[in-house]
């Protein structure tokens, strides 16, 4: 396969790209350990973030908490792109997250799922934007949506099943979640700026 096309698929890192990526807007995580890790201190905004998890339910929602907290109206809407359970209200009011900036999406394929994530992401008004893919996303579909978050300048997460984690992809970002003992097992498989990191132990949100 040529440079080139490794590239476009994000199978390589550029080092230039440090330099570019500090030209952008910085979100924080909401953990100061995860921030320090991360170029800039934080998330750089017209990226997609790519979040691997074990098991639904291993704490990848908690992870988002602080930044879900941060987008509350007039700020923006969040939109979740069909989520595998209904978002429970009384745990995110008791998370201090605004039921009113929140939207659900529901599609009726895969087809509907990434054309509806794309159309938010590029779309300038939602800031904050949670789509759950499977693993049978193509890397062109994923280069759309990454291509997209850019254009809208907002933040995209795609949680996807840790079985694709040998798979290429062309998200700003990459992450893998595993449940701990005590705290959650974050590795960053991919960074703005900077080489990937071995796993780091992370304590999320307690459940209220």
């Amino acid at each position: 396969m040529a440079l080139a096309d490794l590239i476009a698929q994000g199978s390589l890192w550029r080092g230039s790209e440090e330099a570019a990526a500090h030209t952008g807007d910085v979100e924080p995580s909401g953990y100061p350990e995860l921030d320090a890790l991360l170029a800039g201190g934080g998330w750089f905004k017209g990226q997609l973030i790519e979040l691997l998890y074990a098991a639904e339910g291993c704490g990848e929602l908690r992870l988002l908490w602080p930044l879900l907290q941060r987008y509350q109206k007039p700020d923006g809407l969040v939109i979740w792109v069909d989520p595998p359970f209904q978002p429970y209200p009384l745990a995110l009011i008791q998370a201090g997250i605004s039921l009113s900036s929140q939207r659900v999406v529901r599609t009726g394929s895969m087809k509907e799922r990434l054309w509806a994530t794309e159309q938010a992401l590029k779309s300038g008004c939602v800031p904050l934007v949670l789509s759950w893919l499977g693993p049978q996303v193509s890397t062109a579909a994923l280069r759309r949506l990454q291509l997209a978050v850019q254009e809208g300048g907002g933040l995209g997460w795609i949680m996807r099943p840790e079985q694709v984690r040998e798979q290429s992809s062309p998200a700003g970002y990459r992450l893998h979640l595993r449940p701990g003992l005590v705290a959650a097992e974050l590795t960053l498989l991919k960074r703005r700026g900077g080489w990937p990191l071995p796993p780091t132990e992370l304590e999320l949100p307690a459940v209220v």
